[in-house]
């Protein structure tokens, strides 16, 4: 059951009260009616059940029966991905956040051909919101402003980055993944058409692991989702209960 987002919501109430957006999707885009279950999210961890008391013209109120408080798994996963023409990076927060990435990083590089807008990372964030609700997950990812390709590098200080390349020949994440001892890991992506000779140089030269998708040649997208799939299977063979 696709949950409500409530970002103030503590975990302590009894009874919450909701307006706005989420008072319009109860009552009008799904048409929830009173006695009805719902479940809720703040996106930082907590998940609840509740069931509808009233519903008024300009708000909800739902008593909470059940709260539940999810730990983030370690290591969290990060990914940097190129602006993508006609939006298809929009699947790249859908799809990840669903798959359970905490936090992306949007960039430019020489062969990025969507500029970033005053709203892009905004926009990014309702597609992230979105999904998290349709999927219940229970932790809302970070977006961060949009990069350049070395404004990234120096930025990830807590992550260890891994860059997938289509030339030469590179192990893939199940032969990497045993030397990271459990460090939080981001997974750089490259634009349509793949890095440039340049941008691969700069990569090497600061020491970004570089791993292999597979055979084919995959669209930015496909790439993203391939690997932060294939990272997400290594980590729940090792522990079941990755979340």
């Amino acid at each position: 059951m696709p949950c409500f987002y409530i970002p103030d919501m503590r975990g302590i109430e009894d009874v919450v009260h909701i307006a706005g957006t989420e008072y319009h999707h109860i009552t009008h885009v799904f048409r929830r009616k009173e006695g009805d279950e719902v479940s809720l999210s703040n996106g930082k961890g907590l998940l609840t059940e509740g069931t509808i008391k009233s519903i008024t013209k300009k708000d909800v109120t739902i008593i909470i029966n059940k709260r539940s408080i999810m730990q983030r798994s370690q290591p969290q996963i990060a990914i940097a991905f190129p602006l993508l023409k006609n939006k298809h990076d929009n699947v790249i927060i859908e799809k990840l956040t669903e798959l359970g990435v905490s936090d992306f990083f949007p960039i430019i590089t020489e062969r990025t051909i969507r500029k970033p807008s005053g709203n892009t990372v905004e926009k990014f964030k309702k597609v992230a919101i979105a999904a998290m609700k349709q999927c219940d997950n229970a932790f809302l990812p970070q977006i961060h402003q949009v990069l350049t390709l070395s404004e990234l590098i120096q930025s990830l200080k807590n992550y260890t980055p891994f860059v997938a390349l289509e030339v030469g020949k590179n192990k893939t994440i199940n032969e990497v993944y045993p030397e990271l001892q459990e460090q939080a890991i981001c997974l750089i992506i490259g634009p349509e058409g793949g890095f440039d000779n340049k941008e691969i140089e700069f990569l090497i030269n600061n020491n970004v692991n570089t791993i292999t998708l597979g055979n084919h040649i995959l669209r930015a997208e496909t790439a993203a989702i391939t690997a932060s799939a294939q990272l997400l299977a290594v980590l729940l063979e090792e522990n079941p209960e990755y979340y």
